[in-house]
């Protein structure tokens, strides 16, 4: 009887998500499903017989049924919208032959391509089985091409586009490495604000470029239409942000999100429940988000940045799942060359240096601390830093999203 009302609570609780998924509850009932203990016959007549074979029943305790917890209700839930993603994306990209999931190995974007993939990409059993149950027939899937691209630039660090290989593989989609060429763009170099949206439109352009060429290939096969359809992993809290200019991009080049109605701790958890190993993982935005407004976006500066994270990543013993950032500062000169001395907050006394660029380097709360207690840590830090460039100016909390 408890738990029977506890269930009828939860579904109360969760009742938004229960429309979308009976698959749910038919998991939900098959893991709730308690062997039956009904007394044999024999039994039954001797209970009437005499009161003595009367017996009190006993208490099962959830620990000795096999009644769902908490977290495998919710889980089931999390399942269930998994598959209904699925359907929703196949659904609305079922008319294209082609389909390129901008691809960056951060835990939306690894969600997205999983979608892509589930949808177009034949996965299920081996034999296509599951396709076949859905009505997609063999001719039909031979014709969908469905893959992952990363643009490679020196605004991505050489770990995430490693991170990005092995999440691809994870997912079984296959995954191209496109060279972009923002670098090349002056608004994005300038990096007065707008730089973003000139990364994304160089991205988008380059992806559909890539894209036409496989569409040739095929149209020199075939005489149907082929259309290309282009994904991204924006969700629910990046539309609410204003600085995320590259949206404007996406728009312009009709890129597809499946999950922009999906908040980001969703997108997580979802991403648990489909098996991606960086469900967890820290965001990891490119290199350029490091620079203050003004402050050049060059290649070297770019470098400098990723080998001071690295060195910072090292010394601290930084784990994927923890935050960290190298911001480089803007100042009068327009963030490039400072004053001879540092300003070393929290890093000691003032110490000599040739020009170099001021950065602040944030932390999640418990390296912070750790840092700020140990001055030989501070001073293995100041070193790492001034050998990629860089003079600390500052250490600090981590603040996703904040602009150096």
């Amino acid at each position: 009887g408890d738990s029977r009302a506890t269930s009828r609570g939860a579904s109360a609780d969760r009742a938004r998500f229960t429309e979308s998924v009976p698959a749910a509850m038919a998991t939900l009932a098959r893991a709730r499903a308690v062997p039956s203990r009904a007394p044999s016959a024999r039994a039954s007549l001797r209970s009437r017989e005499s009161p003595r074979w009367i017996t009190r029943p006993k208490r099962w305790s959830r620990a000795t049924t096999n009644a769902a917890s908490p977290s495998e209700y919710d889980d089931a839930l999390l399942a269930a919208e998994l598959e209904s993603l699925v359907e929703d994306t196949r659904a609305a990209g079922g008319d294209a032959h082609t389909h390129v999931v901008a691809f960056s190995g951060g835990v939306d974007s690894s969600l997205c391509a999983y979608l892509v993939h589930r949808a177009f990409g034949g996965v299920g059993g081996s034999d296509g089985s599951d396709d076949e149950e859905k009505g997609i027939g063999v001719d039909d899937r031979a014709k969908k091409n469905a893959y992952a691209a990363v643009g490679v630039s020196p605004s991505l660090p050489s770990s995430q586009l490693e991170m990005a290989r092995n999440i691809a593989q994870s997912i079984g989609i296959p995954l191209r490495e496109v060279h972009t060429n923002e670098g090349l763009v002056p608004e994005y170099v300038a990096n007065e604000g707008e730089s973003c949206l000139h990364c994304k439109n160089e991205l988008y352009a380059t992806l559909n470029a890539v894209a036409l060429d496989a569409k040739s290939g095929f149209s020199a096969t075939s005489k149907d239409p082929v259309l290309v359809l282009m994904y991204n992993g924006t969700n629910l809290d990046d539309r609410a942000d204003p600085t995320r200019l590259g949206l404007m991009s996406a728009a312009a080049h009709g890129v597809r999100s499946p999950l922009q109605n999906t908040p980001k701790e969703r997108v997580r958890q979802l991403a648990r429940v489909a098996g991606l190993p960086n469900w967890n993982l820290a965001a990891a935005p490119c290199l350029r988000s490091r620079l203050a407004f003004g402050v050049p976006a060059l290649e070297s500066t770019l470098k400098d940045v990723e080998a001071a994270e690295e060195a910072v990543r090292r010394i601290l013993r930084v784990r994927p799942e923890e935050n960290m950032r190298v911001r480089v500062l803007s100042d009068e000169t327009g963030g490039g060359k400072t004053e001879e001395t540092a300003m070393t907050v929290s890093f000691g006394e003032e110490k000599n240096s040739v020009f170099s660029k001021r950065a602040a380097l944030e932390l999640d709360p418990h390296h912070l601390r750790v840092v700020e207690a140990d001055a030989s840590l501070r001073e293995a830090l100041r070193e790492a830093l001034a050998r990629c460039g860089f003079e600390v100016a500052e250490t600090r909390a981590f603040a996703s999203g904040s602009v150096a």
